[in-house]
């Protein structure tokens, strides 16, 4: 049995009605149990390739207490991989070799660890301060071991009332702050734990992980894709994109930032984008953050990779533009307050620094996201939302073509230098006269009306 074969248990996998029974009865220390209408849903179809999100609703018969009337189950599994392969093959008319069995038995393993990673984050991080880390509560988790080899699950909290604010849609920046706090807190947290628990995360994670799906048939499927969705008004973007980018994708080198930059390795959450993150609307009809989601990939990397991502995810361009360094600050402030009287992992240069290093890098993973869209947004009934969502998507991309191309060119030139300049202004303008040649700071400057 394996993980990429179909199992018994609930849609394809190895996992059962009688074990998720057997686990919830025990950790809820309760006598009841499951009724003859219980129904699972699966709620994560199309939104991410390594899980089925279950939702469970148990119909409890007999309860003596206060019970969950539905909760989730993350299931590790890569029938989804198998089949976003399958359907690109069925698409294009052409064979794959990814999914060799020697591929999919090595991807397997790699898998294992990632969820037993997550696993073990999120049982330290619920032994610290209730309520403080912003996630789903987490009745049972399950590892991978010898005697388990296809059984691996997180079973937590349904969070009715929260959603997901879509790529194509944007976060304003005062919103960010909860999850720069979080950030800061999950940092914090492994600072100076027993290494028995950060020995399970991975400090290769970009290669791990992304290095096999960088290759050039990739990258020119991507390419392929931003044109597709940017059509002529970013034709000549995309063209610029397309020169440089085998050049800055490597995966080795994100891998290294850290290092490179003289950082200490802090914990990321190694995906930190939309799709990833739920919010609730808050009293104002603003934003609340409601939970971080998803930390299979959770490494010992450097923290700017978490935040390119989720900066150029959530904000919009003009938004991310004006407001990076200030939300950098932010985050700085936070890590020292919850980090009180230890040793910084960086100075805030070198956290400003690696961001820049890392953007184009992070940035195009996130523009190959939104290139993918172009086909789920034209199924869109209500014409209106759609055009609204185009907008949205198109104008982030926009910025992020502009801005991987030229931070890719900014840092070959720091690159080039015998010493690199280091950042030490602390005002946007300052900063921005120090990283940008005179051209860029007057569309930066304009844009954000220095």
């Amino acid at each position: 049995m394996n993980l990429y074969t179909p199992g018994d248990g609930w849609f394809g996998t190895h996992v059962t009605w009688k074990d998720i029974e057997e686990d919830m009865r025990r950790e809820l220390n309760t006598e009841a149990i499951f009724g003859k209408n219980k129904n699972v849903e699966n709620i994560g179809e199309g939104k991410g390739f390594m899980s089925r999100i279950v939702l469970v609703d148990p119909d409890w018969q007999h309860k003596d207490r206060n019970l969950p009337e539905r909760f989730v189950v993350k299931i590790l599994t890569l029938l989804a991989m198998r089949k976003l392969n399958d359907d690109m093959v069925e698409k294009n008319g052409t064979d794959s070799n990814f999914f060799t069995e020697e591929l999919m038995r090595d991807f397997e393993e790699r898998a294992k660890a990632l969820h037993n990673a997550e696993v073990t984050l999120y049982n330290h991080v619920m032994t610290l301060q209730a309520g403080k880390f912003p996630a789903p509560k987490i009745y049972y988790t399950r590892k991978f071991s010898e005697s388990n080899p296809v059984k691996g699950y997180i079973i937590m909290e349904h969070m009715e009332d929260a959603k997901i604010v879509n790529i194509y849609e944007n976060v304003p920046p005062k919103a960010m702050n909860k999850i720069l706090h979080a950030l800061a807190f999950l940092e914090a947290c492994f600072l100076n734990v027993n290494t028995k628990k950060t020995d399970h995360f991975t400090q290769n994670m970009f290669s791990e992980l992304y290095g096999p799906l960088l290759d050039e048939k990739a990258i020119e499927s991507s390419i392929q894709s931003l044109r597709k969705f940017g059509g002529e008004y970013l034709a000549e973007k995309i063209d610029s994109l397309n020169d440089v980018v085998r050049k800055f994708l490597d995966a080795t080198t994100a891998d290294g930032l850290s290092e490179e930059l003289g950082m200490q390795r802090v914990v990321c959450h190694g995906d930190l984008w939309s799709g990833n993150i739920l919010w609730r609307r808050s009293d104002d009809d603003g934003l609340d953050l409601a939970a971080l989601l998803d930390f299979q990939t959770v490494s010992m990397g450097c923290a700017a990779s978490d935040l390119v991502r989720v900066f150029c995810a959530c904000l919009s361009g003009r938004d991310r533009q004006e407001h990076w360094e200030e939300l950098l600050e932010q985050f700085y402030g936070y890590l020292k307050e919850e980090i009180s009287d230890q040793l910084l992992p960086y100075s805030l240069e070198q956290l400003k620094e690696s961001y820049l290093r890392f953007f184009p890098f992070g940035a195009f993973l996130i523009a190959s996201l939104i290139g993918g869209l172009f086909d789920i947004l034209c199924k869109n009934p209500d014409e209106e939302q759609k055009k609204k969502s185009m907008q949205t998507a198109r104008e982030k991309l926009e910025c992020l073509l502009d801005d991987i191309v030229f931070f890719y060119h900014r840092n070959q030139k720091s690159l080039d230098q015998e010493h690199p300049k280091n950042i030490h202004n602390h005002s946007a303008r300052g900063t921005l006269d120090l990283c940008f040649n005179g051209h860029f700071v007057q569309r930066v400057q304009k844009a954000a009306s220095f």
